[in-house]
């Protein structure tokens, strides 16, 4: 901000694309000098994957900024007495914990080493997701399948079993409602032992879900999407890895068919469901697992 106006904008688009600092600085060409910069996280002080943004604010001639989070990487943090030392004035601790919120998956990988872990699937009434073993059923509707498009498109990678994959031969595409593919598309994953061999996914050729997120930790996902079925889905839920649940339940009736989790041992796990609403036909439930 300049003046009272706002000169520039950014947003951190993902891993290797330029940080949210450098897009603002770069939108705002020449205003940037004696401006103003607000940002969530502190800037980072170090040379990765993309430049330092203090170099890039201290060079763009801004004269104050206002972070909400300190950066909690050994790494990276620091960046405040970086731009101090330049002469900058510097002020941290706005609406931390919103902003701790708003980063919530990169938050998340940074305080455990993991990826953040959401459970997606669909079902009918009576709680099948599909009408038989090893038959691909459509139980969603179009807005429902809208909002799971959009959700690909927002995370670092898509898992799937190798047998919903032999099955379903999925894309795991994140796609337009016209059908074309979004811009931002996730790591496409499949775990499991059978060799599927499938070219443009990861096959993780393994069964323990800690192996696995540890794997994509070092790939640099901060969210993963697990849209395999039963037997992945309870891997999962049975070790502790899952961090969100997304139900979507359809107006349809099946009658027999596998449930959403596969396990030999009752799950008593209890769901805090954060958000419910409608799409189309279809009821929307999210929620933490407890």
């Amino acid at each position: 901000m300049k003046d009272g106006i706002v000169v520039g904008t950014g947003v951190h688009r993902g891993a290797g694309t330029p940080h949210a600092e450098v897009e603002a600085l770069a939108a705002a060409g020449t205003a940037t000098h004696n401006a103003d910069l607000y940002v969530s996280l502190e800037p980072c002080s170090h040379i990765g994957r993309t430049p330092a943004c203090t170099q890039s604010i201290i060079e763009a001639g801004i004269s104050r900024v206002f972070y909400a989070q300190d950066d909690p990487t050994s790494e990276a943090g620091g960046g405040a007495g970086v731009l101090r030392n330049a002469g900058l004035e510097v002020a941290g601790g706005f609406d931390s914990a919103l902003s701790v919120a708003l980063n919530r998956e990169w938050n998340h990988r940074m305080f455990t080493g993991m990826p953040f872990v959401t459970w997606k699937f669909a079902q009918s009434l009576d709680g099948r997701v599909a009408a038989a073993i090893g038959q691909r059923t459509v139980i969603s509707g179009s807005e429902s399948r809208g909002f799971v498009h959009e959700l690909r498109s927002r995370v670092g990678a898509i898992m799937v079993g190798t047998e919903t994959f032999l099955v379903d031969s999925p894309s795991l595409v994140a796609r337009e409602v016209d059908g074309s593919a979004k811009t931002n598309q996730p790591l496409r994953v499949v775990m499991g032992m059978r060799d599927v061999a499938p070219k443009e996914f990861l096959h993780l050729a393994i069964r323990d879900p800690e192996v696995a997120l540890a794997e994509l930790a070092e790939r640099g996902v901060n969210h993963l999407l697990l849209e395999g079925g039963p037997t992945l889905a309870a891997a999962f839920v049975e070790s502790g890895w899952v961090n969100e649940i997304i139900s979507i339940t359809a107006p349809v009736t099946l009658g027999s068919g596998p449930r959403a989790l596969a396990t030999n041992s009752p799950l008593m796990g209890r769901v805090k469901v954060t958000s419910t609403f409608v799409l189309g036909a279809d009821l929307i439930q999210i929620g933490e697992l407890g």
